[in-house]
């Protein structure tokens, strides 16, 4: 899903520190990241020019954040923005508990191409503090198997099917 010679921004969480490690496979890339976690991932990589988005580092995730975050965001364009995302609901869309990272996922969704999130099932179903966007702004979605199964996730399947209704190409894995 990310192609060769294709400029990223890489958003920040443990899902999207995961997908740094296998980046390299896919170079050339440029590789911008709002995530210290990712940048550690992702320094001297051969085949990965790394661009550390600035900002505030928000204690405990290591995400960038705040003005400077958003200000160098604006200033720069991306083919693909790999998000991550702390619920989608059905009802509801993409939504974020963090108010500051909320506002880092919409200027990179404002500053992309193409949008594709990945999260684990446990985010399906959830609606956190902070709407970042209708289900429609992405254009694909990375989840694990599990979300299909009601037993396990009950929001899972409704709201696999509200995406699929979205538009949104959703690959389990």
């Amino acid at each position: 899903m990310v192609e060769p010679g294709s400029r990223v921004l890489l958003d920040a969480g443990t899902t999207t520190v995961h997908v740094a490690g296998h980046l390299a496979a896919r170079a050339p890339l440029t590789v911008a990241v709002v995530s210290l976690q990712a940048a550690v991932r992702l320094a001297d990589r051969p085949g990965i020019d790394l661009l550390v988005v600035g900002g505030r580092s928000r204690p405990g995730e290591r995400s960038l954040v705040g003005p400077l975050t958003l200000r160098t965001l604006e200033a720069l364009a991306f083919d693909l923005f790999v998000m991550s995302i702390g619920g989608v609901h059905a009802e509801h869309g993409w939504s974020e508990f963090s108010l500051d990272d909320a506002a880092v996922k919409q200027a990179g969704l404002a500053q992309s191409g193409r949008t594709l999130t990945v999260a684990d099932a446990t985010k399906l179903g959830v609606r956190a503090f902070s709407q970042v966007a209708p289900l429609d702004a992405v254009h694909s979605f990375v989840t694990d198997r599990a979300a299909a199964d009601p037993a396990t996730h009950p929001g899972g399947p409704r709201t696999l099917d509200a995406l699929r209704e979205a538009g949104v190409d959703t690959v389990l894995v």
